[in-house]
């Protein structure tokens, strides 16, 4: 979750509830949520009552903040602001309950400095995206008991992998589900080949084509939805 919006989610909080009477301004934060104040601190600067406060709390709970207010004093400002910071949120938890059990401190650590970077350095997002996938795959082989070689690129450590899980397509006899899986390889070879077209991995010709944040939440998302498909499979197995 990128700072910036959190901090943009914060300001939006304050702006909203500055209307609100010094009278009452400690009670109504405090029915939010909000660390309890007395009125001669709110008397002293609204905005520095609710902004100390805010700056107390986790991204997590600015947002379920932001929330609440935006329910009793909504502006157009947060509104905004609690849409940009919530927008990726779920999926990124999901996709983040499921690396973290597979592989606390290697494959989530990949994963949380990819979201990161999604916005602000999109080529170096691009590039943990698929490193991201390759690191999984790998996890999963080496489980299996099977082997890749050192050069093997992402496509084939994906169909390594899948073969492991039972998940190639060649696999299944159902028309419905070698489509679906056909489907899940095609995005694996799309995110290897965004990632070399676009990414900060290769050496750039003369007119580089520019990744943008959009890229970057394609490759990413795409990327971690693939990689908690694969650790929530290679789980129900070992069950």
């Amino acid at each position: 979750m990128e700072k910036s919006k959190i901090a943009a989610l914060r300001a939006a909080i304050v702006e909203a509830l500055y209307p609100v009477s010094a009278n009452i301004l400690a009670d109504v934060c405090e029915a939010f949520g909000l660390e309890p104040g007395t009125r001669e601190q709110a008397f002293s600067s609204k905005q520095r009552f609710v902004s100390i406060r805010l700056l107390k709390l986790s991204p997590e709970q600015v947002i379920k903040i932001g929330q609440k207010v935006l329910d009793e004093y909504p502006t157009a400002e947060l509104a905004k602001a609690v849409q940009r910071a919530t927008q990726n949120q779920p999926a990124d938890s999901i996709v983040s309950e499921a690396l973290i059990s597979f592989d606390e401190a290697g494959v989530h650590a990949v994963w949380q400095r990819a979201i990161k970077r999604r916005e602000n350095d999109p080529e170096g997002a691009i590039t943990l995206a698929r490193t991201l996938l390759e690191s999984v795959c790998k996890h999963i082989i080496e489980a299996a008991g099977a082997t890749y070689g050192e050069k093997d690129e992402l496509p084939r450590l994906y169909r390594t992998a899948a073969e492991c899980l039972n998940l190639a397509p060649d696999q299944h006899t159902e028309d419905i589900f070698k489509r679906i899986l056909g489907g899940c390889q095609t995005i694996v070879e799309g995110l290897g080949a965004i990632r070399n077209k676009l990414s900060d991995a290769h050496g750039r010709g003369p007119r580089p084509v520019r990744a943008t944040s959009r890229h970057a939440a394609l490759a990413v998302n795409l990327a971690g939805a693939m990689a908690s498909f694969l650790v929530e499979t290679a789980k129900e197995r070992s069950r």
